[in-house]
């Protein structure tokens, strides 16, 4: 190892399989896909890049001067797969507009997704964009983005079934509750630091390492972490993991099912949890 040396950017994280939150934007934050023949131009590429080979994509949105995607790569480094992207609409653009200058500002930012529970809440912090910018009022407003993919339940540029399956088996279900959670306000995750924090890397813990300590609600977001803190007491908690239909759990397991939710579990986990279907879980929410 090099001694007094300044360290340089770590190694980004990469294997088959791996799931990241993508963020890149315009040279000095230049409004790049201003104009809706830039948007479509965006999105040609990716298909491209995609049809070529070796990711899934989950989602994105595309904004003013800068765009977002959950892609989940297959035969094809990260790296690859962006300069695809990057390259050809840089060219694409310098030459719709007669320019010759940086179109994008330094290294895309890629955020590896270690945990699936993650994903949730990570998809509609994506979808939100638009929102948070007061361009719209609601998130299915937003034309550019992959929600009318999930709403429309259609297959296509968007690999939807992967998160909609979290949601529940029955595809009817699953619809009802990706929309539910989409227009949902609840603050689920902060959005700051795990998804454009600087330092972050990486949502999630790797090999059994400790999550960045990052302004957490709690300390305990396991499901049994969340469910004592909804139950009165260790008696109910157990007897609510045993599966107890006592009347006077009732007002718990709705708490519990809230705050798991909010934390980004999945309907099957939460209710696996506490012994009861993903179905059940749905009517609880209900």
């Amino acid at each position: 190892m090099l001694t007094g040396a300044v360290m340089g950017r770590k190694p980004r994280v990469e294997f088959k399989g791996a799931i990241y939150h993508v963020i890149k934007r315009g040279n000095n934050r230049e409004y790049i896909f201003q104009e809706r023949e830039d948007k479509e131009c965006l999105l040609r590429y990716i298909e491209y890049a995609k049809e070529d080979g070796g990711f899934n994509l989950l989602g994105y949105v595309i904004m003013d001067n800068h765009y977002h995607l959950m892609i989940q790569t297959t035969n094809k480094p990260l790296q690859k797969i962006m300069q695809t992207i990057n390259n050809r609409y840089s060219k694409d653009y310098n030459k719709r507009h007669n320019r010759s200058d940086h179109v994008f500002g330094g290294r895309y930012k890629g955020i590896l997704v270690q945990d699936d529970k993650y994903l949730f809440s990570l998809l509609r912090y994506i979808h939100n964009n638009p929102v948070r910018a007061k361009i719209c009022q609601n998130i299915s407003q937003y034309k550019w983005s992959s929600d009318h993919y999930y709403r429309k339940d259609t297959n296509g540029l968007v690999s939807i079934d992967k998160i909609l399956n979290m949601f529940s088996d029955d595809r009817k279900i699953a619809l009802e509750e990706y929309a539910r959670f989409m227009d949902g306000n609840e603050l689920m995750i902060s959005q700051n630091a795990y998804y454009e924090y600087e330092a972050v890397d990486m949502i999630g813990s790797l090999d059994g390492e400790d999550e960045p300590t990052l302004n957490l609600e709690y300390e305990d977001n396991t499901l049994d972490g969340i469910l004592r803190r909804m139950a009165a007491n260790e008696e109910d908690f157990h007897r609510i993991k045993a599966g107890s239909r006592q009347r006077s759990l009732k007002a718990y397991k709705i708490s519990y099912v809230k705050a798991a939710v909010e934390h980004g579990y999945t309907y099957k986990e939460i209710g696996k949890n506490i012994g009861v279907t993903a179905e059940a879980v749905n009517r609880i929410v209900q």
